[in-house]
């Protein structure tokens, strides 16, 4: 498999940049990272978040050497400034596997994305609504029966002891 040059891109023109190489037939490679980022506004006492995706090394990407690969070419490309040189002023490569080293790093990122995301949401109880339960968290509540009030996807439920409501984690409370 072919090297691949580290090219230095404009701030934030990473993904910009990944697309006007591949208009001249080359293939760069900018490995990203996704993140949930809070905006500053709240709906309904929730955080509102948008989800954004960042470049894992900022201003850097990978171009795969090829038959068709002129350096001169890609230094004409908007968005490039220049390619990673060694200290006597050479281009700089990188061996197929260490891209695919950081492939690899960038794709369990992902999953471990993913999988964070999917904990918060799909939360599944058989705790009804208006169902009696026992509390067992080993607090000043253990012991007590309850009355589930509201269930949250977030794994949190709402108990009433008689007119006092109180938000319990679902997994402190077995059905009575």
């Amino acid at each position: 498999m072919s090297a691949w040059y580290v090219v230095l891109t404009g701030a934030q023109q990473e993904i910009t940049t990944v697309w006007r190489l591949h208009l001249l037939g080359l293939e760069m490679f900018t490995p990203v990272l996704r993140r949930r980022i809070r905006t500053g506004r709240v709906h309904k006492g929730r955080n509102i978040t948008r989800l954004v995706v960042r470049p894992m090394f900022p201003s850097y990407g990978f171009v795969r050497q090829g038959p068709g690969c002129n350096t001169d070419a890609i230094l004409g490309v908007h968005g490039v400034r220049d390619f990673l040189r060694n200290e006597h002023g050479q281009i700089a490569t990188l061996p197929h596997e260490a891209v695919l080293a950081i492939h690899a790093k960038q794709q369990q990122e992902l999953e471990a994305f993913i999988a964070a995301s999917r904990r918060g949401r799909h939360f599944h109880s058989n705790l009804r609504v208006g169902q009696r339960v026992r509390v067992d968290d080993g607090g000043i509540y253990s012991g007590l029966v309850a009355t589930v009030d509201r269930i949250d996807a977030r794994g949190r439920i709402d108990v009433l002891f008689g007119l006092i409501r109180h938000t319990l984690p679902i997994d402190m409370v077995a059905a009575a």
